[in-house]
């Protein structure tokens, strides 16, 4: 049991330390907001409108190389499971720290886990009621690739939200 606990961990640092720089490259999505969002008088409205533009568009990118790897009808038959601790932890260490901005969560994700597409990110944050409210994000994040998921409309309402927000699970389908 603990020799197959740390295959995982292990695995991952293999890969880390033979892909350097990998895990902070700029993403798709951050490439193409930071081209977009550029004048002065731009709101948080137009900003998640542009996130939200962004996000469909690199998508589209994900979905064409999983179809080039003869992945799209399985990934599209998987119902995506819960991370294993383990796994979650790995794939925090391995990744940058999530941001949010203009009421809009984002997180940069290395997947460092081999056989596996990440598919689903689930967050949760404090309503000014003080009740957690639970909120999802998608996307395809194959295999040692760094891709960006966004949740829009995380609304500040609690003045602490982007203190209190932690991530709660990360879900994905086996691809082997």
């Amino acid at each position: 049991m603990r020799i197959a606990a740390l295959a995982l961990p292990l695995a991952a640092l293999a890969y880390a330390v033979a892909a350097p720089g990998a895990a902070w490259a700029e993403t798709c999505f951050r490439a193409c907001v930071s081209a977009h969002v550029k004048a002065s008088d731009v709101t948080d409205e137009m900003i998640r409108h542009q996130m939200g533009s962004c996000r469909d568009s690199c998508e589209e990118e994900s979905r064409a190389r999983l179809v080039s790897k003869g992945l799209d009808k399985k990934v599209a038959a998987c119902e995506p499971q819960r991370l294993s601790d383990a796994e979650f932890k790995v794939l925090r260490a391995a990744s940058a720290s999530f941001f949010t901005y203009a009421n809009a969560f984002t997180w940069d994700i290395h997947n460092v886990l081999p056989g596996r597409v990440i598919r689903k990110v689930e967050i949760v944050y404090p309503t000014l009621d003080l009740d957690d409210t639970t909120a999802t994000g998608g996307g395809i994040i194959l295999p040692g690739e760094t891709e960006t998921i966004l949740i829009n409309a995380t609304f500040d309402g609690y003045p602490a939200t982007r203190y209190a927000l932690r991530v709660r699970a990360v879900y994905a389908c086996p691809v082997d």
